[in-house]
């Protein structure tokens, strides 16, 4: 969380509940992977960073997320975690409204 709360702008939690709003950022599990089958053994954890955008208008939510790209990633790798991919990502809400979009960023531990 301190990698992104250094980036202007965002609003970082650990967890996100409640309403989403542009410049929230949060991690969200995406899967663990057995290095081995050793009982407590070494596991690597594959995450995602989903980072939300204005709602306007693509126009406004692509002026937003461009700069956003490097800047965010930039954090990430700075903590040693390893940049896999970054995504425009709609994340769908409730039945009749609009997605919420946002960069998603998906990392790993660099193991």
């Amino acid at each position: 969380m301190a990698a992104l709360a250094a980036v202007p702008g965002l609003n970082p939690t650990p967890t996100k509940t409640g309403p989403i709003v542009a410049g929230d950022a949060w991690p969200v599990w995406r899967s663990t992977r057995w290095a081995n089958q050793v009982p407590d053994g070494v596991r690597l954890a594959d995450w995602w960073v989903m980072v939300a955008l204005p709602n306007v208008g693509t126009d406004v939510t692509t002026a937003e997320a461009d700069p956003l790209v490097e800047v965010i990633g930039a954090a990430l790798v700075a903590i040693d975690l390893h940049l896999e991919v970054v995504e425009p990502f709609a994340i769908p809400v409730e039945s009749g409204q609009q997605a919420v979009p946002v960069l998603r960023y998906s990392v790993d531990d660099g193991s």
